[in-house]
């Protein structure tokens, strides 16, 4: 397939199986059609949007931003280059939290939303809770709004930062907390590639080297003084830094810490509780 060669050229073979079927879905050619009709051929113009789509692939372009969405949770989320791509490891954090929830939360807050994923999935999961998204880039804030009307939701969407040593006077009473804030070093890039590094919105992704934890003592401020008693906070992190991120929540008047591994064996989230 002409399709599959062309991604072979930039991606390892793992990415170029899991890309084709997002591709030929977005072109109108579900999963079970393309492999059981291996000789369907698109048309002239799909074709000619297939063409398209491959000399952006050749950029390095991640194919989220060239089809414009993602997949979260089962949802629909539409990405440009002013938010993070979602990842796997934030899908599964979410539904962690989704299932280790003995009650349901009634107000719920994503700091730093950027698309929007998370704050989407917790309202569609908990449609009784109050749910906000923080979000200090406007443009980002923008798209999680367009994101929560296209999905159906009723998210509140607020533009702010949450280094603001003011933000707990803007929230109380919150049962849930989560957060996936910036944690790549500035010295981890030269392991990065390039599709992340060229695209994806920097201030997004990176910290100081200096201060790898100053948005998670931010964070943790917040939580002590907002989180109602017994609520929780469940964040995403570098996994070199999982001990010394307890330890912040901790001095902030966190209990319960615990670190949690991802699907990949890394250290990659931390539960705690007020």
């Amino acid at each position: 397939m002409y399709l599959c060669r062309e991604l072979r050229k930039v991606y390892p073979e793992s990415e170029t199986a899991s890309m084709i079927p997002v591709i030929m879905e977005h072109f109108g050619f579900p999963h079970p059609v393309y492999l059981t009709e291996p000789l369907l051929e698109p048309g002239p113009e799909r074709i000619a949007q297939i063409n398209e789509i491959v000399a952006e692939i050749h950029t390095r372009r991640p194919i989220q931003y060239i089809l414009g969405s993602a997949t979260f949770c089962n949802s629909r989320i539409e990405v440009n280059e002013n938010v993070l791509i979602p990842r796997p490891e934030t899908e599964e954090m979410v539904c962690r939290i989704m299932e280790s929830l003995k009650d349901p939360p009634s107000g719920i807050l994503d700091l730093g939303t950027g698309s929007g994923c998370i704050a989407i999935a917790l309202k569609k999961e908990f449609p009784q809770a109050t749910v906000y998204g923080l979000e200090l880039s406007r443009p980002a804030l923008e798209l999680a709004r367009s994101n929560g009307h296209r999905n159906g939701v009723e998210v509140e969407w607020i533009a702010g930062d949450m280094c603001d040593p003011d933000l707990p006077d803007r929230f109380r009473e919150l049962d849930l907390i989560v957060s996936n804030p910036p944690y790549v070093l500035m010295e981890e890039q030269a392991r990065m590639e390039r599709n992340v590094l060229d695209f994806e919105p920097y201030a997004a992704l990176f910290v100081e080297d200096h201060d790898p934890l100053k948005y998670y003592r931010a964070i943790a401020a917040f939580a002590s003084g907002a989180l109602t008693p017994g609520g929780e906070l469940w964040v995403e992190i570098n996994e070199r830094f999982g001990p010394g991120t307890v330890r912040v929540l901790e001095k902030a008047g966190l209990v319960k810490t615990t670190i949690l591994k991802d699907i990949h064996e890394k250290e990659r989230f931390i539960k705690a509780t007020r």
